[in-house]
């Protein structure tokens, strides 16, 4: 009986410290330095990413195309119109070139340079408003042959731009509604009327 006694209490003193050790080494937690970075808990002090970071950064160049219609009080003619876009702000420039019926009676020639300014720099949809001048070439027909006058214009412009959800990717569409009165020409084109110049464009950042 004795023996027994003492051969458990052997036993019991031999096991005591590897359950001891095992059961330590269940217990403690891993440390963070061990874990991967996506498996970490933010501090709680750190604010939250915004939804507006999915749609990427500001891009001081941008580039953009569209179709265009030219509006006159008589009719509308379509074409083509490209723009380059210069500041990352609420603030910058525009140079952009409309193409309308080129070659051929009532065509225009447009060539732009203008200021914007926009209206909500930190949201999804831009209103921005841009005033400007630059130089058109209007073309007509004149017994039987194909005449070309050029003439400086001034030049309005209301734009609406909407920022896509594409992640790191300055990309976006909008609507230009544009109106352009001849300011300076030559006599023969005193009697131009003015015109309204509508784009759809879609533009990329860089």
């Amino acid at each position: 009986m004795t023996r027994s006694i003492a051969a458990l209490a052997s036993a019991f003193a031999f096991l005591c410290p590897v359950l001891a050790h095992a059961a330590s080494g269940y217990a403690t937690p891993p440390d963070d330095a061990a874990l991967r970075p996506e498996d970490r808990e933010p501090p709680p002090d750190e604010p939250a990413p915004r939804s507006d970071d999915f749609f990427g950064e500001d891009s001081a160049l941008r580039l953009s195309t569209g179709p265009v219609l030219r509006a006159t009080p008589t009719r509308a003619d379509g074409g083509f119109s490209a723009a380059i876009d210069i500041g990352a702000r609420a603030a910058g420039a525009r140079f952009a070139g409309s193409w309308v019926r080129t070659g051929g009676d009532r065509g225009l020639s447009q060539y732009d340079a203008q200021l914007w300014i926009d209206f909500a720099r930190d949201q999804r949809l831009h209103p921005i408003l841009a005033a400007g001048a630059g130089l058109a070439r209007l073309e007509h027909a004149d017994a039987g042959s194909l005449q070309a006058t050029t003439v400086g214009i001034g030049s309005l412009r209301g734009t609406l731009e909407y920022v896509l959800p594409i992640r790191e990717a300055n990309a976006r569409v909008g609507l230009d509604v544009q109106g352009a009165l001849p300011a300076i020409g030559s006599t023969g084109a005193a009697n131009v009327a003015g015109w309204v110049l509508v784009t759809a464009r879609v533009g990329i950042g860089f």
